[in-house]
């Protein structure tokens, strides 16, 4: 007895696909299939736009008379300080400077009352090659600071690290400078026979004659207003964090170095060293309003002496980006919050509809792998709400600045940002970036609340509440607050850029985020991952 062979069947249909490509199609398809949704979306980008120009109009009648300070504008277009004791001569062409600092001191000089010794992290005592007296003019330069050890530093933005710690009598550092043609090359030693390259600067037009020498500057420093015999409380010293949002007074510092060894390579068309104090003040001093029992500071007279081959400076200022506590685009900017709540909402609103309609278990049925379901709906809504913001700020972004300069605000001092700058791209992608990651934690709050409400609550709370609790609540805690919630993400909004290398006290009621920039969107990353796997363990220990 012989056996057929049996052919198996056949379906003619095509399998269905599972894989995750098909899963990102399907999620894209039930977002832009509701009308509602796509309205959301498209009302987020518009009202972020709106409310941020709506804001910047308000701004214009807000303005107070000393918003337009006249400062130093730098190579770049940029707001500078410019005020130090310079001790120089003229450099024509290729040439060199060589200086060993041999000591650095600084005090702070309180009005009425004697002077007391303090550190002052930024103070800075070296050598620089200047294209010429004017403020604001191109340099390049090589110092000593009290915290921060050598430095090279150039055209005011740029700070390159050299040689760690502190000037002392055991422990002197020694400084050069190198000039050839445009390029400025700075070195640092610690015995003057080993030397280190510490960095090149190449300073594009620099003038065949240029002023090289001895400098020496202190900034002033931010304190509480303290009685000046006092000068400030016991744990409070200037230039630092204080017990809560007090009305902060500037106290004007000094500096004196000590420099010998001093040589000087290069075509020198006079040969005889003078000294004098370079620029205007900028900065604290400008801000300053007169109160009982405080006068503003003022830029002490330096100067200098001569002994032999030692030179002796004294002077305070500073030589470094304008930095100003008023931000009118950051406070501006958080008009996007109108357009923030929109998209937390429709980011909830993504999974906790097909939760209300039952429709989460089709979904769950039609592909079992639930931790994939959830990253797909995760990449759709962090997509679409990424350009949304993007638009939307991209739009707000030129109007607002407009409307503030327009309005008065001085674009020396408040400088425009264009979108193709590296700040104005930082604003636009920031805050388009700010509001998908909101989305997502919006999304994953949906996933394990399975109620609208409750899930836009929960992350109105994590992102804005902080955000005002930050503008009310002392300094210490306000701090602690913005660096740990999600609401440090907003730092990426910070109209008035922050650098490293400026004294300056950050408040949070001047909008001024403790953490850099993308510093604080990490944090808001770190808190959307933990809420994708709270939300993942979740929905797979759970019934749908």
């Amino acid at each position: 007895m012989s056996t057929g062979t049996i052919t198996p069947y056949r379906s003619g249909q095509r399998p269905g696909r599972d894989d995750f490509p098909h899963l990102l199609r399907a999620e894209w398809a039930k977002f832009r299939t509701v009308r509602v949704w796509v309205i959301a979306l498209v009302a987020a980008a518009l009202l972020t736009a709106l409310a941020v120009v709506a804001l910047a109009g308000v701004s214009n009648g807000s303005q107070n008379a000393g918003a337009n300070p006249t400062v130093a504008i730098g190579p770049g277009g940029e707001a500078v300080t410019d005020d130090f004791y310079f001790v120089h001569q003229s450099l024509d062409g290729n040439g060199s400077i060589t200086a060993r600092v041999a000591s650095l001191d600084t005090e702070l000089l309180a009005p009425g009352g004697p002077a007391a010794h303090i550190a002052v992290p930024w103070a800075k005592a070296g050598i620089i090659i200047k294209a010429s007296a004017k403020p604001g003019s191109a340099y390049a330069a090589v110092m000593a600071t009290p915290a921060h050890g050598v430095r090279m530093q150039y055209d005011y933005t740029h700070d390159l690290a050299g040689l760690p710690g502190a000037v002392t009598a055991a422990s002197p550092r020694w400084l050069r400078l190198t000039r050839s043609g445009d390029t400025i090359t700075g070195y640092d030693s610690a015995d003057g026979r080993h030397w280190a390259k510490i960095g090149t600067a190449r300073l594009a037009g620099l003038p065949p004659t240029v002023q090289a020498g001895l400098f020496v500057t202190s900034p002033s420093l931010l304190a509480p207003s303290c009685p000046p015999a006092a000068i400030c409380p016991p744990g409070n010293p200037p230039g630092q964090s204080f017990a809560s949002n007090s009305s902060l007074v500037p106290y004007t510092t000094q500096a004196t170095a000590a420099f010998g060894r001093v040589s000087f390579r290069g075509e020198r068309p006079g040969s005889a060293w003078r000294g004098g104090q370079i620029g205007f003040p900028t900065g604290i001093a400008l801000i300053c309003a007169p109160s009982p029992g405080h006068s503003c500071p003022k830029t002490p007279a330096g100067g200098f002496t001569r002994s032999g081959g030692t030179f002796t400076l004294a002077g305070s200022g500073d030589i470094a980006p304008y930095v100003t506590d008023v931000d009118p685009l950051g406070t501006v900017l958080k008009g996007s919050l109108v357009g923030l709540l929109a998209v937390i909402a429709l980011g909830a609103l993504f999974i906790t509809a097909e939760y209300r309609r039952g429709l989460i278990r089709t979904t769950f049925t039609a592909s079992p792998r639930r931790g994939r379901v959830l990253a797909a709906k995760a990449i759709v809504i962090g997509l679409v709400t990424f350009a949304a913001g993007l638009a939307g700020a991209a739009v707000a972004l030129p109007i607002a600045e407009n409307k503030l300069h327009s309005g008065g605000w001085a674009s020396s001092v408040y400088p425009v940002w264009s979108l193709t700058s590296g700040h104005g791209l930082q604003i636009v992608v920031g805050t388009a970036a700010l509001l998908a990651v909101a989305a997502i934690l919006a999304l994953s709050a949906g996933a394990v609340l399975r109620r609208s409400a409750g899930a836009i609550a929960a992350v109105v709370v994590l992102l804005i509440v902080p955000l005002i609790l930050g503008a009310i609540l002392p300094q210490g805690p306000a701090d602690w607050l913005l660096r740990l919630t999600p609401a440090a993400a907003f730092g990426l909004q910070q109209g008035t850029p922050h650098y490293s290398q400026v004294t300056n006290v950050c408040q949070p009621i001047n909008g001024c985020f403790p953490l850099t920039p993308w510093e604080g969107f990490a944090v808001l990353c770190v808190w959307g991952a933990a809420a994708l796997g709270i939300a993942l363990f979740l929905l797979r220990r759970r019934d749908a």
